[in-house]
């Protein structure tokens, strides 16, 4: 055997130059060439996409932001209304209490006359009271009735079945039926609530 004769070096070489692989390394060296440029491609769509994400979260912490200023802002105008409503109220609350003591001051006034009509029928004979209550007891009480605003009506039978309360200091009129399951003590007491 001619060929094991010779160096594997050179023989090797002779095979190196019947293979031809100048266009697969030129082939190679245009893939590495290629895959570099994808690579710095893609880097920098992947930079582009980061500063788009970093512009977006900056662009939401601004809504964000914003919506929450928006919502206390609505809350603050809430508040506002809460507040005047409750100004309102005051107001009304004052207005009223002004008018209960209005009319306790009425009221008051009016216990001091009949206070003093009532001393003065203290202070009246003895006798000439029983007298007159003998003789007309009924429209006494009636008359002191009526002075108090209070009118009372017959049922035909010898009693009383109905009684009209007029209250001047609040523009009342409230009508009351007389029954004898409620004591006179009750009738009382509710008229004097009622005036």
């Amino acid at each position: 055997m001619v060929l094991l004769d010779e160096e594997p070096h050179s023989l090797i070489s002779h095979c190196i130059e019947n293979f031809n692989i100048s266009g697969d390394m030129e082939c190679l060296a245009k893939c590495k060439s290629d895959l570099s440029k994808v690579a710095d491609k893609r880097g920098k769509i992947l930079d582009d996409s980061r500063n788009t994400l970093r512009a977006l979260a900056r662009k939401m912490d601004i809504a964000k932001q914003s919506m929450e200023a928006s919502v206390a802002a609505a809350s603050k105008k809430e508040h506002g209304a809460k507040m005047i409503k409750l100004d309102r109220e005051k107001f009304s609350l004052a207005k009223n209490i002004n008018e209960l003591e209005s009319s306790s001051h009425h009221l008051e006034s009016q216990l001091a006359r009949l206070k003093e009509e009532l001393e003065q029928v203290d202070g009246e004979d003895a006798m000439a009271n029983a007298m007159m209550e003998a003789e007309d007891g009924t429209l006494l009480k009636l008359k002191v009735y009526r002075s108090l605003g209070i009118d009372i009506q017959e049922d035909g039978a010898g009693g009383y079945n109905k009684a009209v309360i007029r209250n001047s200091a609040k523009g009342d009129v409230h009508v009351v039926n007389i029954e004898k399951k409620f004591s006179q003590y009750f009738y009382a007491n509710y008229f004097w609530n009622t005036m």
